[in-house]
Formats: C-alpha cells, structure tokens, sequence
C-alpha cells in the first residue's frame, strides 16, 4: 500500500515538474538554420516584465559559425511598443539619441549610421555602429517589427558583418513576424 502511494506520488511530483519546467526550454528563432552551430537560450521565465515579453533569443558563435550572430524576438506592448515602432518608422531617432551627451560625462565617441529598411512589408532600419578612431571593430545590427493590435512584434539581429546581419534579419523576420 505505502508502495503504491509513493509511486504515485512520485508520478504526480515528476509530472507536475516536467509541466512547471515547460517555459525553460529554449525556443528556436524561426528562419535559422538548424544546425548544431546556434544555441537557443530559455528567456520566458528569466526576462518577462510587465510591457515586453521575450519570444526566443538565438546566437551563433564563431568558431562554430562565422560571423557571430545574435538573433531575437520580441514583443512589446503598451507605451515601449509605441517607442519602439517610432524608432522603426524614424531610425533617425535613435542615431541622435545615442550621439547625445545628455546624462554622459563625456560624449559617445562612435560613428553612428542608420538606414530605413524598405524591403519588405514591415517597419525596419539597420544601424552601424563604430569607434571614430577606428581602434575596434564595427558592429551591425538591423530590426523589423509588425503591429498586431496592441502588441508589437520586433526582431532584431546584431552581429559583425554588415551583410549577414541584413539578410539574417530579412529570412527571420519574413518566418517570425508572418506576411
């Protein structure tokens, strides 16, 4: 009888933690290749606040793949999915917000470049990013979003080369934010 109990008790307990885990399994961003290269982090339970909410978050790290990459999704809602999506519509915005010494010490020593992207039927701008002496690397990133109600999906890609970056962002956007 205590047996029984046990093994059943223990069933519940092991089922009802495979449930309660169920949000740390990583998601996959769609669009990706599927290879062993890209790793996939759990983000629901570890980042989600009250106006956004994280979807998936993937990275490719050299030497497995080159370049790096780092791809996620996003929705927002509220007041940051209206900041967000004027930032989409004007990247402008955010280039003068970045160049501005307001709060700084010093200001930011950094060529910043921003473009609207305009292949497709979502928002979306890229953003370059560099040291104006030129002692590191640049670094690239572009961002699509889509309205839906309320809520603002938002994919976003940062990596080290320009090409990649753009294209990575178009295929992700193109499977995660639908037509």
């Amino acid at each position: 009888m205590f047996v029984r109990l046990l093994r059943s008790s223990l069933l519940i307990l092991a089922l009802g933690l495979s449930l309660a885990s169920c949000g740390y399994i990583p998601r996959q961003v769609a669009g990706l290749s599927v290879d062993a290269s890209w790793d996939a982090l759990p983000l629901r339970k570890w980042l989600a606040e009250d106006r956004s909410e994280p979807v998936a978050l993937s990275f490719c790290a050299p030497p497995e793949c080159s370049p790096g990459l780092a791809v996620s999704v996003v929705r927002l809602t509220g007041k940051d999915a209206d900041i967000t999506e004027a930032v989409l519509k004007d990247p402008e915005r955010l280039a003068r917000a970045l160049r501005s010494p307001t709060g700084r010490g010093k200001p930011v020593k950094t060529q910043i470049t921003v473009e609207r992207l305009r292949d497709g039927p979502y928002l979306g701008f890229a953003i370059d990013l560099a040291p104006t002496d030129g002692s590191k690397r640049p670094a690239y990133g572009a961002a699509f979003g889509r309205r839906e109600g309320e809520a603002l999906s938002v994919v976003l890609v940062i990596g080290e080369v320009q090409d990649a970056v753009r294209e990575t962002a178009k295929q992700v956007a193109a499977r995660e934010l639908g037509s």
